[in-house]
């Protein structure tokens, strides 16, 4: 199994698999010809409650945007500033707050170019 994205693979992996209970979920979905909702319910999960160091989609997404127009000096607005400071405090499982520093803010551009490298 690949690393774990979040609450929703630990479940997976140390409960629902183990015990058994994927199997027989899927054996009856199967029979019943319905989607049981599993991977829907990892997926929030996951997104809800991501391991540290783990991107969800719409970080992920937001970087990628990010990385193709930042010139290496100036952000588009605070609200791009504050979002980089949420997800490199995911990302670290730290508190920063968003300062006007332009050191403090490169060293953030730099830990989250190098996260956003591991997935791509």
């Amino acid at each position: 199994m690949a690393k774990s994205k979040g609450l929703g693979d630990d479940i997976e992996k140390f409960v629902t698999k183990p015990l058994g209970i994927k199997k027989v979920v899927d054996a009856v979905a199967k029979a019943v010809e319905k989607d049981c909702g599993c991977e829907g319910r990892k997926s929030t999960l996951n997104h809800w409650f991501p391991k540290k160091g783990n991107l969800n989609q719409s970080e992920f997404e937001f970087l990628q945007m990010f990385f193709e127009t930042y010139n290496g000096k100036n952000l588009k607005s605070e609200q791009e500033r504050d979002m980089l400071y949420k997800i490199y405090n995911q990302v670290n499982g730290t508190n920063e707050k968003p300062s006007g520093c332009t050191s403090c803010l490169r060293g953030v551009v730099e830990t989250l170019r190098s996260e956003f490298k591991k997935y791509v």
